[in-house]
């Protein structure tokens, strides 16, 4: 689910036009499988961190970062409310 809404997130704010992004998640598998580029048993994981890393090459500068899930709860709220309420795009 993290890859994803990683995934996601950054074809949001490419078509948004950010080209400089911090992605912040709590979700420290995600995170190592992303930091350092490497191959996983599963072939769905592996193609999602394939095109996360294709989206961050394309940016100026992608940065991702590990936060404490505390620190999260906000970020965290406001992406249930937006699958709640359908919501596809930040206006």
């Amino acid at each position: 689910g993290e890859l994803f809404a990683i995934w996601r997130g950054l074809i949001l704010a490419w078509d948004m036009g950010f080209r400089n992004v911090c992605y912040e998640t709590d979700c420290h598998e995600a995170f190592i499988l992303l930091k350092n580029d490497t191959s996983a048993a599963n072939n769905d994981v592996t193609e999602l961190t394939r095109r996360i890393h294709a989206l961050m090459k394309r940016s100026s500068r992608v940065e991702l970062a590990l936060i404490q899930r505390t620190a999260n709860r906000v970020a965290d709220a406001v992406a249930k409310y937006a699958v709640v309420q359908n919501v596809d795009q930040v206006e």
